[in-house]
C-alpha cells in the first residue's frame, strides 16, 4: 500500500513536471531560467537544512522523506532541475519535453501504480508492475513531442533503467537524460 507521504510527493512530482513542461513549451522559461532556480533551490536546500524557513521547511515537512528531511531537503525537485537543464540545453527542444514528460509521468506514475499493484518486492529491483504503468503513461507524454518510435524505445528504456535500484545517481537526473539520448537516435 502506498503511503499517505508517497502520494503526495508523487502528486506534486507530477504537477511540478507539468509546470515545468508547460513553461518551457510556451517559451516562458529558457534554461537560464532553469539555472537560476537550481541556484535558488539550492540555496534555500542549504537554509532548511539549517534553519526553519518560512513556507519552505513546511512543504519539506509534508513533501520530504524523513531520511533526506535533514540530508539533503529538496534532493528530489533539485536533481529533477538539474536533468531538465541538461536535456534543455544539450538536445533540440521537443526531445527535451519529451525527456520531462518521460521523467515527469514514467517516474510518478512507476512509484503509485507499483505500490498499489506489486504483490513482490524485489532486491535490487523496482516493481514489474509499476515499471509497466510507467512505460505506458510516459509513452503517451513523450507522443505529444516526438514519433511513435522514439516515444516508444525514450520510454520503455530509460524506465527500464529506472527499475534498478541505484544509491549513486538519483533517477530524476538519470531518467530525462538516458531518454532524451535514447530518442535522439530516431
Amino acid at each position: 500500500m502506498i503511503s499517505a507521504l508517497e502520494l503526495r510527493r508523487q502528486s506534486l512530482h507530477l504537477l511540478f513536471g507539468i509546470f515545468l513542461m508547460c513553461m518551457l513549451y510556451f517559451h516562458l522559461f529558457t534554461v537560464y531560467h532553469l539555472i537560476v532556480s537550481f541556484i535558488l533551490g539550492f540555496i534555500l536546500s542549504f537554509l532548511c537544512k539549517h534553519y526553519r524557513v518560512p513556507l519552505a521547511s513546511w512543504v519539506m515537512d509534508k513533501f520530504e522523506r524523513p531520511e533526506n528531511r535533514y540530508i539533503f531537503p529538496g534532493k528530489g525537485p533539485l536533481f529533477f532541475v538539474l536533468g531538465s537543464i541538461v536535456v534543455v540545453y544539450f538536445f533540440p527542444l521537443k526531445i527535451a519535453l519529451a525527456s520531462i514528460m518521460i521523467l515527469t509521468l514514467g517516474d510518478a506514475v512507476s512509484h503509485i501504480f507499483g505500490k498499489l499493484l506489486s504483490r513482490r518486492t524485489y532486491k535490487h529491483f523496482k516493481s514489474v508492475e509499476g515499471t509497466v504503468a510507467g512505460v505506458a503513461f510516459s509513452f503517451v507524454g513523450a507522443l505529444l513531442f516526438v514519433n511513435v518510435f522514439a516515444a516508444l524505445f525514450g520510454s520503455m528504456l530509460s524506465m527500464g533503467l529506472e527499475t534498478i535500484k541505484m544509491n549513486y545517481i538519483d533517477d530524476n537526473l538519470l531518467i530525462p537524460i538516458a531518454a532524451a539520448l535514447i530518442m535522439s537516435i530516431f
